[in-house]
């Protein structure tokens, strides 16, 4: 059944710190339908257990938009579409656009990012920066001690970060004209605002693949010790993706790893030079990291980046793409409307971080 919707109800969503889509998610609920399977899961959550449904090739359940949207006999997803002037043939209808707009922006987003193979816990929060804790402490402080009776244990001090780390804004301004886009099927839409989604993606890993190297503002980055380099300058050979995985102290295990192509089609060389490498490393106790292509300027071109990506960062986020003029999108009129979302990332701990250093003298 579809439910009666209003324009207030996006502001209604932001008072309680939440995206219209997930705020939807509650109030069906509350009008005594049927929880979705992603009831009480944040945007972020709700995306990757799409898209692990769709890695298994299977069809993810609908979420409570898309309820509303079949509630309400809009076909807004898959090879053949209404036209966007479906979302404006009632009221309710209408109230539905933004989130659309939203919806595909984030899930471009998603797509095309690497943070999330990255990082080992993902903050939500609603104000414009976040105060970190991390644990001060050593190699040696870190190790239990066997203490006699009566004997104090040695302490491990958990400090919060001397910077704050600042929420980046990333966002296009979009035109809408409903006089322009009303004929358009909604896929052709969704193609456009999943790129504008994509390109945020991109941003936001080329920030995570920053603050690997230089730290989150706390002095936290790659430290020297966890950079290996390669038996000769320019090369890449067996022993030295062996290296690579060994890179990071105990207990971590570098999991995984990005760089340029160039770098990465020298690994994938090396690798395939090796015999039944994964067989061959079950027997090590080692894992065999997974690499990815960052073919962006921020990757350095002479070096292979590493994590144990249950360790090394956590992302924060609003969870939310924010949209300005929503109010006049739902009223059918030209608008130059803004859409963004804020996020930043935070080191965990930097002994969770390695690197393979590839070009070196």
């Amino acid at each position: 059944m579809a439910l009666k919707l209003e324009i207030g109800m996006y502001d209604e969503a932001a008072r309680r710190g939440k995206s219209f889509g997930e705020w939807l998610e509650t109030y069906r609920v509350e009008k005594g339908e049927k929880p979705s399977e992603y009831f009480g899961l944040t945007n972020y959550e709700r995306e990757l257990k799409r898209l692990a449904y769709m890695r298994k090739g299977e069809e993810p359940p609908l979420t409570a938009f898309e309820m509303e949207l079949e509630a309400n006999d809009i076909k807004a997803f898959g090879l053949f579409t209404d036209r966007v002037e479906k979302f404006f043939q009632t009221a309710d209808t209408s109230v539905l656009f933004p989130e659309f707009i939203a919806n595909r922006v984030y899930a471009g987003a998603l797509q095309a990012s690497i943070v999330p193979e990255f990082v080992a816990v993902t903050s939500v929060i609603t104000g414009l920066d976040f105060r970190k804790l991390y644990l001060e402490d050593t190699q040696a402080s870190r190790e239990l001690k066997r203490a006699a009776r009566g004997t104090e244990f040695p302490e491990t001090q958990i400090k919060a970060g001397k910077q704050n780390i600042a929420l980046a804004k990333y966002g296009r301004a979009i035109l809408f004209d409903y006089e322009v886009v009303y004929s358009t099927p909604i896929n052709i839409y969704a193609v456009a605002l999943q790129r504008i989604g994509k390109q945020i993606g991109l941003d936001e890993s080329d920030a995570l693949i920053y603050a690997l190297l230089n730290g989150d503002g706390n002095a936290n980055g790659l430290e020297a010790e966890q950079t290996k380099q390669t038996a000769t300058s320019g090369a890449i050979v067996k022993k030295d993706i062996i290296t690579f995985a060994a890179a990071l102290p105990q207990p971590y295990s570098l999991n995984k790893f990005v760089g340029v192509k160039s770098k990465m089609v020298d690994y994938w060389d090396a690798l395939s030079n090796m015999q039944n490498p994964v067989a061959q490393w079950g027997q090590t106790g080692m894992t065999l990291p997974r690499g990815f292509e960052w073919d962006r300027s921020i990757a350095p071109s002479d070096k292979l980046i590493g994590v144990d990506a249950s360790q090394a960062i956590g992302y924060v986020t609003n969870d939310a793409m924010n949209l300005t003029e929503t109010e006049r999108i739902i009223a059918k009129q030209q608008v130059r409307t803004v859409i963004s979302k804020r996020s930043g990332f935070d080191i965990i701990d930097p002994d969770a971080i390695g690197c393979l250093e590839i070009d070196h003298a």
